[in-house]
């Protein structure tokens, strides 16, 4: 097993300072049973955009291979990470085996004042892989060997570190409070958290890739600098971890969370694919403080993607982050998900979904057939939520509906036939469903055209550790 090198650092010292609880912890009621109410919740509630178009910086200045990793917020400070995406590096050329010496990119934005400020991070580490703001404290991971250079034939050393900074001291980063190092393996993410019974933190970090694990570390107290060298238990990862997240819930067991994005079992047509957003949650520690041997991992698509080129959506859904970079905000008692488009343009977007616990549906219709399609949805318990919308072929409609929905789904045949003898084309009926599931998928597909449903309800499997 390789070796991990821990060193801490504290720029601020706790010292003997009365602690507090750093954030709400999470209603354990809504992290239990099959279909877990904040699973649903995250594809139950509204999303909303909105646009980072800073005075203070111009967004230009990312373009040309930087990209959007990660994202988190504290108070009216959007964080934004970004990679270093060059395909060139003379130094790492000539030596083939050295540590880059590019800086991975914090952009740090009030949300208030619209003005934005651009960060070096720390030497050698290019690519940030993950944000999480647990109260005032803000975990990034980064790393040192990162894919573009690597995709050209150049190999870069493996190395990474994990930093906390005190956003309440300085908001942008510059009050480090603690750090671990891994000299040689990669870190793609991390996630943070606090139990108040066991006077501790405890970190999880996607870090042993050749051996497909991620570790999780706790402190000896309640102190930010009293890591413990080793981990106290490995688990299997998922994939790239940009999206890991720790929270507490209020029986003080801690749960993990993997944002990523996944086309498995989503309808194509021709080169068009969709790509659907996936949350998965698991517990790690039970309220003693003990690691669970045995890990329950729910999953829940959350959101789907319009319909995409191949090319596009399967890198995207081999992608960290669900595009990109999300995390759950957890904040004066609000909690939302956050996520941030992977790419930089004039107007940076975001999008945020306030979670709520309303009982609604997810709907969304695509049609893929070679005819016109139409759905009718309606609410079955609030009749003045109707929606009526035609589509052609490739076109998709999202909405948000109370719980139960009933959906009547219709096509027209775009014949030349019929027009040749005159005839009116008709609407007929391809299909009839109701349903309460958190997010439904309804499409058209085929020709003559054919009506389907996929239901998107919390799947479980259990892994050990390893």
């Amino acid at each position: 097993m390789k070796s991990i090198s821990f060193i801490i650092c504290a720029t601020f010292l706790f010292g003997s300072m009365a602690f507090s609880q750093p954030t709400k912890p999470i209603d354990i009621s809504w992290l239990q049973s099959d279909q877990p109410k904040l699973l649903s919740m995250m594809a139950r509630s509204i999303s909303t955009q909105e646009e980072l178009n800073g005075t203070s910086l111009s967004l230009t200045t990312l373009l040309g291979g930087w990209h959007a990793q990660a994202i988190g917020q504290y108070k009216d400070y959007v964080y934004v990470a970004f990679s270093d995406g060059k395909l060139v590096d003379a130094k790492t050329i000539a030596t083939k085996k050295e540590q880059s010496q590019a800086y991975g990119k914090l952009w740090v934005y009030n949300i208030k004042t619209n003005e934005g400020k651009l960060i070096d991070l720390e030497k050698g580490y290019e690519h940030p892989c993950s944000i999480q703001v647990t109260g005032k404290y803000l975990t990034l991971a980064l790393e040192a060997a990162y894919g573009t250079n690597q995709m050209v034939g150049i190999e870069r050393a493996s190395a990474s570190v994990i930093q906390i900074f005190d956003l309440e001291k300085d908001p942008f980063c510059s009050v480090e409070v603690s750090r671990i190092t891994q000299n040689d393996m990669n870190c793609g993410g991390a996630g943070l958290t606090y139990s108040t019974q066991n006077k501790c933190w405890y970190l999880l970090a996607d870090q042993d890739f050749s051996n497909g694990r991620v570790a999780l570390y706790r402190t000896e107290n309640e102190n930010l600098t009293t890591w413990r060298k080793d981990p106290i238990a490995y688990y299997p990862r998922f994939g790239a971890g940009a999206g890991l997240n720790l929270i507490t819930a209020t029986d003080q067991s801690i749960w993990g969370f993997y944002y990523n994005t996944n086309d498995e079992g989503m309808p194509s047509i021709m080169n068009l694919m969709l790509v659907g957003n996936e949350v998965k949650m698991f517990k790690l520690v039970e309220p003693n403080g003990t690691p669970v041997d045995k890990r329950e991992v729910i999953t829940q698509i959350v959101s789907i993607g319009a319909p995409l080129l191949k090319s596009a959506g399967e890198l995207l859904a081999n992608r960290p982050g669900m595009r990109f970079g999300a995390g759950i905000r957890i904040e004066d008692g609000r909690l939302e998900l956050l996520m941030c488009q992977r790419n930089m343009a004039n107007n940076f977007k975001i999008e945020r979904v306030k979670l709520d616990e309303v009982e609604r549906t997810q709907v969304m219709f695509v049609n893929y057939a070679k005819a016109r399609g139409e759905i009718n949805v309606t609410s079955q318990t609030n009749t003045s939520q109707t929606n009526k919308v035609q589509k052609v072929q490739t076109e998709s409609w999202t909405g948000w509906l109370q719980s139960p929905v009933k959906v009547d789904i219709n096509y027209m045949p775009i014949s030349t036939k019929t027009l040749s003898s005159l005839s009116v084309p008709k609407w007929t009926d391809a299909f009839d469903a109701t349903t309460k599931a958190p997010l439904a998928l309804f499409y058209l597909d085929g020709e003559p055209a054919k009506g389907q449903v996929k239901e998107f309800y919390a799947t479980k499997m259990v892994d050990s550790k390893k």
